[in-house]
């Protein structure tokens, strides 16, 4: 809405010079009228009207400027009735001459004997537009409000040392210019008092009053705005009212500022005026909290209702106001200061984000160089990888660099204002890119330390992120599978599945957790117990569709691994490491421990019947034609392992009388005899056996959540068969021996015991491509046959090959005493519903 010109009484002096208020002396009036005996004022147009009066924009022919004429109206019953009081309204806003009043012109009257006078017009909005219109509350800050308030608090701190009492403050009659002007009006409610020094009392003079008292003791007839009037007054305390009366409508008009609200509000005028009478105001900073304590201070003491305790004037209402001002200047000029660092900051912020992808990109193209040279290759070849890894090292120098710089940047900003946003969401977002990061990298006190940093400069941004819990939804097939969960917790450090909670049946449509690791079994009579590993991530939704099959679709001796995503690779530390990635892996079924004598020896005699040269070339041995064969024809024909296969103090702890060798993995066998094994159990078995993929041999071993090895990330050599895990030489050992080392699925001696061939060489050659390849002849040596990867550690390994994501490369050829291998099988697919 445009707002109306109005206008107001202002600052020439009139007769009465004296400066009483009541009753007036009748003068001459002043008539309208040029020296020539013309009209003075042509009336333009009509600005508006009140309860008694009425606005016009007039031209001053005179003056030659355009004016407010302000006049009473016209009254056919009373053509001269309160014309004194009009006349009283006039004399008392000329007397005061300040530059937050409007100045009063011209007195006179019209010639139907109408008293009128002339101010200054003023293209305005009234205070109280500024805080009914939301769309205005941007262009009036609280400091440009405060400022308005000042000037305010200064026009009325003259009027009462001039003995004016205004009588209606409130912020309809606080009016706004449109070049900045601030103008206290509408004096018609105005009275004088008879002591006019600021340090005396200011009393009411007996023929003046405040009120008319009416029944029960209230005020029948009130000078001014019920809520604005002060309680004094509505009390009838003649003896208490002065110009505090204005104070405190004042803190009325400051507390709407700071608030949005009134302080007295009540349904009815009644209860405005019981509530300003009995009630105390709730403190600003309870319905605002960013409500400055000094301005709260302020409000709340000039809102007292004993008049003794409000500021003693307006005066020091105005200085109250002003010392925020002050202070606001100062923390609008540190704020100014650390917007521009935070400025400043924006730059090595974003070179940080972008050397981090760029750090990634430099990795991922390393490790495919990589991946093409041998350990044996020239330098020349091995350079172009080099090269991108030492930038990929510089890039890193110089994202810590620009870190640095920002986080510099942005904590001296912060010095400066220590509540500025800019500055602490620009750290938080640094933090949590590196809490993320140090998530994925498994460095657990980085994330724990990050995170709490990120806690303690965020803005709401993270917050969610920080307390939210995970969201787990999940069916099976068939449904009403019964779900238990168990939070994994390190003690002695291994992950143990702990804590258990039932989640009901499936399908389930939500059920919320704290993030972190879990376990969930399924159970459903008919099927085997699922063992279903999860990694849950603070404000992710998880949902999970789970096939359930029989012992018989499993397998005697076989575990179940369903599909899914999980972790894979991602381990600087272990060798030749796939890229971190998150695979989806399809259900599949792998042998709970690797093929031991046992099960390879029976393999031996059924090919055996066949024939005996076809069981010599799978029968395992030493690469020396041969020689060093591990197994033997028993007494009875059957193949078994040779005594001398566990040497010295080892043999003490698993004597061969025992038949423990029969439990020993199977070792010194070829891929292709590997290969071999699977293709003759698939021909005499119910489902196709095979050798493990690459990603499916990880699944198994890690779970799902990246785990560094079956049990967890420490390492001890006691928690699998390794080079350090006896006092004695290391000999191999049946499968078992070691109960830690055992996955999330049940899967054991994946860290220790033998290295495993497994069936593709991941990203190069698959399953299918690598079982067709043919097989060399007898006699050929080792690099007569294409490379194939191991998976594990074994017996005489170190301990970074009992990562679960190390890889070697080994010649499919190569027999060794560490090398066996354990299978896997497809499972049948499940129709939905």
């Amino acid at each position: 809405m445009k707002p109306a010109p109005t206008c107001e009484a202002g600052a020439s002096a009139l007769p009465n010079a004296k400066g009483d208020a009541s009753p007036f002396e009748e003068t001459e009036p002043i008539a309208p009228t040029l020296p020539d005996g013309g009209a003075r004022y042509r009336i333009v147009e009509r600005l508006g009207t009140g309860g008694t009066g009425v606005v016009y924009a007039a031209e001053d022919l005179a003056a030659s400027r355009l004016v407010a004429l302000k006049t009473r109206k016209e009254d056919n019953d009373d053509p001269h009735g309160n014309q004194g009081l009009f006349l009283h309204e006039a004399r008392v806003a000329a007397q005061l001459e300040h530059p937050n009043i409007v100045p009063v012109y011209d007195v006179g009257r019209l010639p139907d004997g109408r008293p009128f006078y002339t101010m200054r017009i003023v293209k305005q909005q009234s205070l109280h537009d500024v805080l009914m219109q939301p769309e205005l509350h941007p262009t009036w800050p609280l400091a440009r409000l405060v400022s308005a308030f000042v000037q305010i608090s200064r026009a009325l701190a003259y009027a009462h040392r001039r003995g004016v009492v205004h009588r209606d403050i409130k912020p309809e009659n606080i009016l706004l210019g449109d070049e900045g002007e601030v103008y206290l009006s509408d004096w018609g409610n105005a009275r004088m008092l008879t002591g006019i020094e600021p340090t005396s009392p200011l009393s009411l003079p007996d023929d003046d009053p405040f009120f008319i008292r009416g029944e029960g003791g209230y005020p029948s007839g009130l000078s001014g705005t019920p809520g604005y009037i002060a309680p004094e007054q509505i009390r009838g305390e003649r003896a208490k009212i002065d110009h505090r009366a204005d104070i405190f409508a004042l803190g009325v008009v400051l507390y709407e500022m700071l608030t949005g609200e009134h302080p007295f509000d009540a349904p009815t005028v009644l209860g405005v005026i019981l509530a300003t009478q009995t009630r105390d105001p709730r403190p600003p900073r309870a319905v605002a909290p960013s409500c400055p304590l000094v301005l709260e201070d302020l409000c709340l003491a000039m809102l007292s209702k004993d008049p003794a305790k409000r500021p003693h004037c307006a005066a020091a209402v105005a200085g109250g106001a002003e010392a925020f001002l002050e202070g606001a200047k100062e923390r609008d000029r540190r704020r100014a200061e650390a917007r521009s660092l935070c400025e400043l900051a924006r730059e090595p912020a974003l070179r940080d984000k972008a050397l981090r992808l760029e750090r990634a990109q430099l990795d991922a193209e390393a490790r495919r160089l990589r991946a093409d040279v041998k350990s044996y290759d020239p330098i020349d070849r091995k350079r172009p990888a080099w090269a991108l890894e030492d930038r990929a090292a510089a890039v890193e120098r110089e994202r810590a660099r620009a870190m640095a710089e920002a986080i510099d940047l942005y904590t001296k900003a912060l010095a400066y204002d220590p509540e500025l946003e800019e500055a602490r969401s620009g750290l938080a977002d640094l933090y949590w890119a590196r809490a993320v990061a140090a998530g994925a990298e498994r460095r657990h006190a980085s994330r724990i330390y990050y995170e709490a940093l990120v806690s303690e400069f965020d803005v709401g941004s993270y917050a969610a992120l920080l307390r939210s819990d995970a969201c787990l939804a999940i069916e099976t097939n068939p449904p009403g599978a019964r779900v238990l969960a168990y939070r994994y917790v390190e003690k002695d450090r291994v992950l143990v599945a702990s804590e258990e909670r039932y989640l009901g049946r499936t399908p389930i449509a939500e059920v919320r957790l704290s993030p972190g690791s879990y376990l969930l079994v399924l159970r459903r009579p008919g099927f085997r117990d699922v063992r279903y590993p999860v990694l849950l991530r603070r404000g992710e939704r998880h949902e999970a569709m789970v096939n359930l099959y029989t012992e018989e679709e499993i397998g005697e001796g076989f575990v179940y691994i369903p599909g899914g995503s999980f972790i894979a690779g991602g381990d600087d530390d272990a060798p030749d490491a796939l890229a971190r990635a998150e695979p989806v892996v399809a259900d599949f079924a792998i042998s709970r421990f690797p093929v031991t004598f046992r099960h390879y020896c029976d393999f031996l005699d059924r090919i055996e019947e066949r024939s005996h040269a076809l069981a010599l070339m799978r029968a395992p041995r030493d690469f020396r034609g041969t020689e060093g064969y591990v197994v033997r024809r028993g007494e009875h024909g059957q193949w078994e392992p040779v005594p001398g296969l566990i040497e010295g103090d080892a043999r003490k702890q698993f004597p061969y009388e025992e038949g423990h060798l029969l439990d020993v993995p199977v070792l010194l066998v070829d891929w292709f005899d590997a290969a071999a094994y699977c293709a003759f159990h698939t021909e005499h078995e119910d489902f196709e056996m095979r050798l493990p993929t690459e990603l499916e041999w990880e699944k198994a071993a890690r779970g799902t959540d990246g785990r560094i090895h079956p049990w967890g990330d420490p390492f001890d050599p006691t928690f699998c068969l390794m080079r350090a895990s006896r006092p004695y030489l290391p000999q191999p050992e049946p499968v078992g021996t070691f109960p830690l080392d055992e996955s999330p699925y049940g899967v054991r001696d994946m860290a220790g015991g033998v290295r495993e061939w497994v069936g593709d060489v991941h990203g190069e050659r698959t399953w299918s491509e690598t079982s067709t390849e043919p097989e060399p002849g007898a006699g050929a040596l080792r690099d007569a046959s294409e490379w194939r990867v191991i998976r594990s550690g074994g017996w005489s390994t170190t301990p970074e090959y009992t990562r679960s994501a190390a890889r070697t490369r080994f010649f499919a050829l190569t027999r060794a005493t560490h090398l066996g291998f354990r299978v896997a099988h497809d499972l049948p697919r499940r129709r939905s519903g």
